[in-house]
């Protein structure tokens, strides 16, 4: 098969890799690999509006205004305006992938559901092919068989355990006000995040910031393997903590919740990047985009890894760089990335460390003498 360029990994950024460069070269021949067909994630993403357009090559047509309406309901001209003001949209995962196959595909770009098991399979199908990407994801099996299973360096930052579900129609997010009420009564800090109704039904995402013994405690629960709301395993404090939030959002914000829809799995927020983000193999240019070759957390990891590819598409595109010359050039922009990324990253994290300490230090009750309150029959959880 002929390909001037094969990405591997077709998720929101692989499929974004494609976009930019077809964007930049529309004659460009471009090969996408993904391994499922069928959706495997339905969680909410923060989109900034900022990471559509910085780097990226506008052109102000009819597939760009359909993506942009598409995901952030507005047109290319007003979201250009928007990212200098920092706006953002939330929107599920699948929503954002729907959004940008149907533009891959008004673009031209092939997208196979294969599985790639190695960057030897990749070039064994591809002979011809000089430039490659790998957007494979967290565990990039592209990454360690590149660059080995040191690859990268990580830094952690929190233990969170996250309840996914969804309620009923149309559901509010709470206020600053309401949320931090809630949260006075809590062991573990809370946040939320809405998406937007869809079907009768609007996804909610609830992210609990544990301490390392409650996260350990809990069984293991990802992505694949998640665990309900009636599991006898989760600590009583956290379990404690889950009910609470929930029911306020009940009495509060009028919440109707889908019986039997939440999973509940656990993370630890860390700060990662691969050593190098592009190397030469064998001939052949390899270059990391999106989890692959970084990862941020609070929301940042999407948004991030779609500048870089940006930034990567810029690269591959100019026609006077060699080979050498782009892995140079992608690897020099590296330590900028990674820099304002984690700068960032460390600074929200800040942020949630006085938030925390500002919330135990003003509430009106402490979250134990509540539960024993609780446990006497005065007051049941989530009556705030």
């Amino acid at each position: 098969m002929c390909a001037e360029i094969v990405i591997i990994g077709g998720g929101p950024v692989g499929l974004w890799s494609a976009i930019q460069l077809k964007k930049r070269d529309p004659a460009l021949d471009v090969q996408v690999y993904e391994r499922y067909e069928e959706y495997r994630r339905s969680h909410v993403l923060k989109l900034e509006h900022r990471a559509l357009m910085l780097y990226s090559k506008s052109a102000y047509d009819l597939p760009e205004a359909k993506f942009i309406a598409a995901v952030t309901g507005d047109n290319p001209a007003k979201i250009a305006k928007s990212a200098i003001d920092g706006e953002q949209v939330y929107i599920r995962t699948n929503d954002l992938e729907t959004a940008l196959k149907t533009y891959a595909k008004d673009l031209g770009i092939t997208v196979s559901y294969e599985k790639i098991d190695s960057p030897e399979d990749a070039e064994a199908r591809h002979p011809e092919c000089k430039n490659f990407i790998a957007a494979d994801g967290a565990h990039s099996t592209m990454r360690k068989a590149l660059m080995g299973e040191n690859a990268t360096k990580d830094y952690p930052l929190q233990y969170v355990v996250e309840i996914k579900y969804e309620a009923e129609g149309k559901a509010r997010p709470f206020t600053v006000a309401e949320n931090l009420k809630v949260n006075k009564y809590l062991s573990s800090m809370c946040f939320e995040y809405t998406g937007r109704e869809k079907n009768g039904k609007t996804p909610v995402t609830l992210r609990f910031f544990v301490d390392e013994k409650t996260y350990k405690a809990l069984p293991e629960a990802g992505f694949k393997n998640p665990l309900g709301l009636d599991n006898k395993h989760i600590p009583p404090e956290l379990a404690h903590d889950i009910a609470a939030y929930m029911q306020a959002r009940k009495d509060k914000a009028g919440e109707v919740y889908k019986q039997g829809s939440a999973k509940i799995s656990k993370l630890e927020l860390s700060l990662y990047k691969a050593k190098r983000f592009a190397v030469q193999k064998r001939g052949k240019n390899w270059f990391l985009a999106g989890d692959a070759a970084m990862g941020v957390p609070y929301f940042r990891s999407l948004n991030a890894g779609m500048i870089i590819s940006s930034q990567l598409a810029l690269i591959l595109t100019r026609p006077l760089l060699s080979g050498k010359a782009k892995i140079a050039a992608y690897n020099t922009v590296q330590p900028l990335d990674t820099a304002w990324e984690f700068t960032a990253a460390h600074g929200k994290n800040m942020a949630l460390n006085i938030y925390d300490t500002f919330r135990k230090a003003s509430a009106k009750m402490s979250w134990k003498a509540r539960k024993q309150r609780k446990n006497r029959g005065r007051k049941g959880p989530g009556s705030f």
